[in-house]
């Protein structure tokens, strides 16, 4: 009998249990999937699978917290009317980043708000017909979001988030409304909340209207939710106090709720801004006016399990934490672009430049095969 030869070994897919091949598949970036589709008609089959591409996608987002891998993970970022993306591996491994320009992919020269990311989908808002639109950078699709034009009125601030609704298999924009303060001044502030529905393609009034926490002010219009496990997460204030306090809407459960943030919070910040590090949900605050602190919730949900992950001295502009490597060097979103900081030496590095100046809203997302036409 002939023994077989190393060659055939590795590509005879047929020498793996499925259960096995699927679980060493899902681990796989997805340029590899691409390029595995074309070993043999049960790999591509698998590999075009809704359910595998979900499940791949979960994975990533899943790993986040513990990866040292950077190549799954993008960073998107508009520029007054541009939408530009670049690798997190380039970032923080080459001297100059690659950075890609994504405006002919898409709508053409319009201002794009960024609202989210979730499972490799951006879902960003096009200023002139005030439409949603579903985005996948890594596979170049998109689709506009069919009944997700939202008329808000003059008078109404919104804040937006997006994400992923396990429960219901069902990716969700929900739009908190509430009145300006003039208008407020003359009556009550009213406050709405509307979800919509990628599957029923259509807006509702949440039922949670009624539980937003009373006295409750979202900090600042202009950022989007957090998501994190299955939540979106506003920072916000207690209107009669001023101290700071976060806002967090089950997606599941159609629920509000308030989440505590670190102790320093409790004297007043001046300032307070919310992220997503790795798949944990992040805070800066300045409680005392000269340093940047940077907090991490561990263990979500869990107010005691804030932990202070840097501290920045001399920095009081507006900075988010968008990525940390297990060297514990911090890139960093700001005003002017973005930043890579050096915890052990206290230095700065812009491996961007001029090519992400003035980036607003930049977010991370994953590298999957999820496309928004299908959903």
């Amino acid at each position: 009998m002939e023994e077989p030869t190393i060659e055939s070994f590795f590509f005879s897919p047929t020498n793996l249990p499925p259960e096995m091949m699927e679980e060493i598949l899902l681990r796989l970036p997805v340029k590899s999937l691409k390029r595995f589709k074309c070993v043999c008609t049960s790999w591509r089959s698998l590999i075009s699978e809704t359910l595998f591409i979900l499940k791949h996608a979960l994975w990533l987002e899943a790993s986040k917290a513990t990866t040292s891998k950077k190549s799954p993970y993008g960073v998107i970022t508009t520029s007054r009317y541009h939408l530009k993306s670049c690798c997190v591996h380039s970032l923080y491994n080459q001297p100059m980043a690659n950075v890609f320009e994504h405006d002919g992919e898409l709508l053409g020269r319009d201002y794009y708000q960024v609202v989210g990311t979730c499972n490799g989908l951006v879902c960003f808002h096009v200023d002139y017909n005030k439409s949603f639109y579903l985005w996948n950078p890594t596979i170049k699709l998109q689709q506009r979001l069919r009944g997700s034009d939202l008329e808000t009125g003059d008078e109404a601030v919104v804040n937006y988030g997006f994400g992923y609704d396990e429960s219901e298999d069902d990716y969700k924009i929900v739009a908190l409304l509430q009145q300006r303060k003039i208008v407020a001044l003359l009556q009550q502030r009213k406050r709405e909340v509307m979800v919509y529905s990628t599957r029923q393609k259509l807006w509702r009034r949440s039922s949670s209207n009624t539980c937003f926490p009373s006295g409750v002010v979202l900090a600042n219009k202009s950022r989007s939710g957090i998501y994190i496990n299955g939540t979106l997460n506003w920072a916000a204030t207690h209107s009669s106090s001023s101290v700071s306090t976060i806002i967090s809407y089950d997606m599941s459960r159609d629920v509000f709720k308030e989440l505590l943030g670190p102790g320093c919070c409790k004297r007043g910040c001046f300032t307070m801004t919310l992220g997503d590090l790795r798949g944990c949900l992040s805070m800066v605050c300045y409680c005392k006016g000269a340093n940047a602190d940077v907090w991490v919730m561990k263990e979500f949900g869990e107010g005691e399990s804030w932990s202070k992950l840097l501290s920045i001295p001399g920095l009081t502009e507006f900075v988010r934490p968008l990525w940390i490597s297990r060297g514990l060097v911090v890139l960093l979103e700001f005003r002017s672009g973005l930043a890579l900081y050096n915890c052990a030496n206290g230095k700065f590095q812009y491996p961007v430049q001029d090519s992400l100046s003035s980036c607003r809203d930049a977010k991370v997302y994953i590298k999957t095969l999820v496309s928004p036409r299908d959903l």
